[in-house]
């Protein structure tokens, strides 16, 4: 049965309206992304101009449909080769019926060559080590290049599992050779600034929210919408937000910093308590900054 929107008000859509049709069509994009998803076929199976729901898909998420069902492709093909399967056939299986669509541009579709992504480590050898601090237990690792995780959690083996899960196929090191980077990050959290070396893997858009994220001042915060004005998206902060989650060394790329436009803290991969933790604790150092200078 087919989803359908009042046809008369195609061209006077208020924000409700639009949000409600960017809703329905992208979950169906989501749920098809290997099915034709051209917007003639998506304004035959909504019965929406195809236009209204360009301008919609714009206005709301700040990329066309035809972007986003790209972006689900993206992920099914990721999913595919994480579990294994030959890249050609992941490629079909994610609605493409050529490679030259992925290895035309991989690094910025993948963040990585697709045999990179297929070895999800292989061949990396990477230290860890695990610590207590005042925001609960807190996984560091590091490859030759930097630091290429960083996580928090309530217990030591739920953060091992989650490693493991990332560079399911690189030799894991539980090491002291990582302490130096561990204390840096535990006086981060009593107050003081921090400034490390990443060995990070992300899309070209991914990788610009995080330079524009590295950017913000320490004690200072910036809205998604800021953020994505920064690097000339205007539109497109909720792919920024998707961009801050995807972080894989929060604190070092300090994703607490961005919130929502209205001031609401927004989410947080670590816990909001978290992140309002580490929002007070930077302003606090601030003010106490400020006052001893005065």
């Amino acid at each position: 049965m087919k989803t359908r929107i009042d046809k008369n008000q195609k061209m006077h859509l208020n924000q409700n309206k639009k949000n409600s049709l960017v809703d329905i069509v992208s979950t169906y994009i989501k749920e098809n992304s290997s099915s034709n998803l051209s917007l003639k076929a998506l304004e035959e199976r909504f019965e929406v101009n195809k236009f209204t729901i360009q301008r919609a898909f714009m206005d709301v998420l700040g990329i066309s449909p035809r972007k986003y069902a790209e972006e689900c492709r993206i992920m099914h093909l990721k999913d595919d080769i994480r579990k294994g399967e030959p890249v050609t056939r992941a490629i079909y299986n994610s609605g493409y019926n050529s490679q030259n669509w992925l290895y035309r541009d991989s690094a910025s579709k993948l963040g990585m060559t697709p045999s990179e992504y297929r070895n999800h480590g292989k061949g990396i050898q990477i230290r860890y080590m695990i610590s207590e601090s005042r925001l609960g237990f807190i996984l560091v690792a590091e490859t030759d290049k930097g630091i290429c995780s960083v996580s928090m959690a309530d217990s030591p083996d739920q953060l091992v599992k989650q490693l493991s899960s990332e560079f399911a196929k690189a030799t894991l090191l539980k090491s002291d050779k990582v302490r130096d980077s561990m204390n840096a990050i535990l006086e981060y959290l009593e107050g003081k600034k921090l400034n490390l070396p990443v060995d990070v893997h992300g899309t070209e858009f991914q990788k610009s929210v995080w330079a524009a994220i590295s950017r913000i001042p320490y004690g200072e915060t910036m809205s998604y919408n800021g953020i994505a004005e920064e690097i000339g998206m205007p539109r497109a902060y909720r792919a920024v937000a998707n961009a801050c989650g995807a972080n894989p060394v929060p604190l070092i790329v300090p994703c607490h910093r961005v919130i929502r436009k209205d001031g609401g803290l927004g989410g947080y991969g670590m816990g909001i308590e978290r992140k309002k933790y580490l929002l007070d604790m930077e302003k606090s150092v601030v003010k106490k900054s400020d006052r001893n200078n005065d």
